[in-house]
């Protein structure tokens, strides 16, 4: 038997630990990202939305000046 596999098969729950710790990790990781990523959407989306709200309100100032000028 080659040395190596001797180490591995004497340190098998070791390596099974630390493979299941990454994979946790891993997990964690990812659902952290798309947490982050639903996060980032709905600012984005909020965003917009006021940026919608402002150009309706600057049309209606806009449409509201040209009213009180032809008024005079």
């Amino acid at each position: 038997m080659k040395l190596f596999t001797k180490f591995k098969l004497k340190h098998e729950v070791f390596f099974k630990v630390i493979n299941l710790d990454w994979r946790v990790v891993a997990i964690e990781l990812m659902d952290d990202l798309n947490e982050e990523r639903k996060r980032r959407f709905m600012t984005e989306q909020e965003n917009y939305d006021l940026k919608q709200r402002l150009a309706i309100y600057k049309e209606k100032e806009q449409l509201n000046q040209k009213g009180a000028q032809q008024h005079d």
